[in-house]
């Protein structure tokens, strides 16, 4: 009897299975009527989502989240919106690696019109083909594809997943009756829904004033200011958030609701792949956790010319950060890679020594001085999940034991790793004073 069950059982529970997956995929396909795709080609979509992309391996993506904007009365339209994110991805089909380079909002560039003023309102003025033309010359780059992201995606995207996780370094808050927009957000790890996302994302500045009933701007006194504010924060979160949206996706209570999340997201975005190969990219990238994506901001300074702020671009650092995140040149990545060295022990000129064999590897080091509290252990320590590479290699190149990701946000003006000589390692690396062939000031 016991043997005759057992047969029983190894029958049905594959039927079961692929009667769930059926009925799965036949609710997928209902998304696809447009495309005239049924079942069948859902499945073998599923089957081999590669052969979406023939011959493809990499491909650079250009993503584009659209703002409102509002009327003399505080009406929200979407016309000729500006740009609010603007975010080159490299999507690599072969390793399912995904690596971003966020742009500014207000970043100066000269378009490929001619004209020059900030990169947002160059999708304002000739939409996303002048924006790719712009940014492939400036970057000698192809951008294979797009995906524009409507003003109000991120809220039922969010809600349609059931919220995400996400992680502050300071309280944020800010209110804009006439916009809309209400930020209360505390500092630390939190689970925030579709509403509060949009905070997440557009968070710029606590208030510092508030209107009276004539419009008129009064400073307020005592305000609080946030570690979150400014640009460069802000594209750090945006990040964040795809990293989010890629682990909350994964979760086993999505995947079986995908033809809902699947419906909620094409809504929301206009996009020049086909539905097919965006069901492809999600079955690719399945199970893949959103920290793995690597990502940066381009490099620059903030600067006022009349009235009007820019981000001024360091041209140099951001090519060679486009170079790296979207190429692959790994070479240009250790050109960006600022490391500070410090010295835990009474081995003299370790940490000078440390900071030339990596100048001579390529890198940007120097000696940090000396840390009066004495470690046995050397640690590598990297701040974002895009220099966790460089961290290894360096670990190798010295020979180090421990290489682990910090836990403070680091100034974006400071070191991406530091390193602490401990004594494990603090004599050798000096004994390979005399093997260099050159020597940093």
């Amino acid at each position: 009897m016991a043997k005759k069950v057992l047969r029983l059982v190894l029958i049905l529970v594959p039927l079961m299975v692929l009667g769930i997956a059926g009925n799965w995929v036949y609710r997928v396909s209902k998304s696809f009527a447009g495309e005239n795709a049924g079942i069948v080609d859902v499945w073998n979509g599923l089957a081999n989502p590669r052969g979406q992309f023939p011959d493809v391996d990499k491909m650079t993506l250009l993503l584009i989240g659209q703002d409102y904007n509002h009327d003399n009365k505080g009406n929200q339209y979407s016309k000729n919106t500006r740009a609010d994110t603007i975010m080159l991805m490299s999507v690599d089909l072969k390793s399912k690696k995904i690596s971003a380079v966020s742009i500014p909002r207000d970043s100066k560039v000269t378009a490929e019109d001619g004209k020059s003023g900030k990169i947002n309102g160059v999708y304002a003025r000739g939409g996303v083909d002048l924006l790719e033309r712009t940014l492939e010359a400036m970057f000698d780059i192809t951008i294979d594809h797009h995906v524009i992201i409507k003003p109000d995606a991120v809220p039922k995207i969010v809600d349609s997943l059931g919220g995400i996780e996400v992680e502050t370094i300071d309280e944020m808050n800010y209110d804009d009756n006439w916009a809309d927009l209400h930020i209360h957000l505390p500092e630390g790890k939190q689970r925030i829904n579709g509403k509060e996302a949009v905070g997440f994302v557009r968070f710029r500045e606590v208030n510092r004033y508030r209107l009276d009933e004539r419009g008129r701007m009064i400073p307020l006194r005592g305000v609080k200011g946030s570690k979150e504010e400014g640009d460069l924060r802000r594209v750090a979160r945006q990040q964040q958030f795809i990293r989010a949206l890629m682990n909350e996706a994964n979760k086993a209570s999505n995947l079986w609701q995908a033809d809902r999340i699947i419906n909620t997201g094409f809504e929301q975005i206009e996009t020049s792949l086909t539905k097919m190969q965006v069901l492809a990219l999600a079955t690719i990238f399945k199970g893949t956790s959103g920290e793995t994506m690597g990502g940066a901001t381009l490099p620059g300074t903030d600067d006022m010319s009349g009235d009007a702020y820019y981000y001024v671009l360091d041209e140099e650092r951001s090519k060679a950060t486009v170079d790296w995140l979207i190429k692959g040149d790994e070479f240009a990545a250790k050109s960006l890679v600022r490391i500070a060295i410090k010295n835990s022990t009474d081995v003299k000129g370790a940490a000078k020594t440390a900071a030339d064999i990596l100048t001579q590897d390529g890198y940007r080091a120097w000696s940090d001085g000396n840390d009066p509290i004495s470690q046995p252990l050397t640690e590598v320590i990297y701040y974002r999940a895009a220099n966790e590479a460089q961290a290894k290699a360096i670990q190798a190149l010295l020979g180090i034991a421990v290489v682990r990701k910090g836990t403070v946000t680091p100034d974006y003006t400071g070191p991406e790793i530091t390193i602490t000589l401990g004594t494990d390692v603090a004599q050798s690396i000096a004994d390979r004073k005399e093997s260099l062939s050159i020597r940093t000031p």
